[in-house]
């Protein structure tokens, strides 16, 4: 069954695991039931929670992830710029090193995005060699946490 709404399924990972409980208390706020409702009729196969696991208590759970979105960060191309030139550099180098060569050059290019967890690592290198400076971005998403 498809529904119409904001919700897009391109971004739904390959292996991520929909749940068709319909009957759980929970469904209304759980995204892999929301994922379950929105599959394209062009999707033939996908991956599910098994209803030999479901729980007879919903709260337990621990297939369960919530509908709230997250902020992820894109680009870091400014994330300096306000801090004074000694400490951007160093801020510079202490950033790059969070991620090997190749996540850090996805990120510049905007193919991957910075994580909330990954943003608080960010603020605190801020933090340590520029109080009172904040990271910039070049963008900021609201978007489903499918990990």
């Amino acid at each position: 069954m498809e529904k119409k709404t904001d919700f897009d399924y391109t971004r739904v990972p390959h292996d991520y695991a929909h749940c068709f409980n319909h009957d759980c208390p929970r469904a209304a706020e759980c995204l892999r039931h929301l994922t379950g409702l929105h599959i394209p009729k062009d999707v033939p196969l996908v991956r599910c929670v098994s209803p030999s696991v479901w729980p007879t208590d919903a709260d337990k759970c621990p297939h369960y992830r919530t509908t709230k979105k997250i902020t992820l960060a894109w680009g870091a191309s400014h994330m300096a710029e306000e801090a004074p030139y000694k400490q951007a550099v160093t801020i510079r180098h202490a950033v790059r090193r969070l991620w090997p060569k190749t996540t850090y050059f996805r990120i510049s290019h905007y193919e991957r995005p910075i994580t909330p967890d990954m943003q608080q690592k960010i603020a605190r290198i801020f933090a340590r060699y520029a109080p009172g400076v904040q990271p910039r971005y070049d963008y900021l998403t609201e978007e489903y946490d499918f990990s």
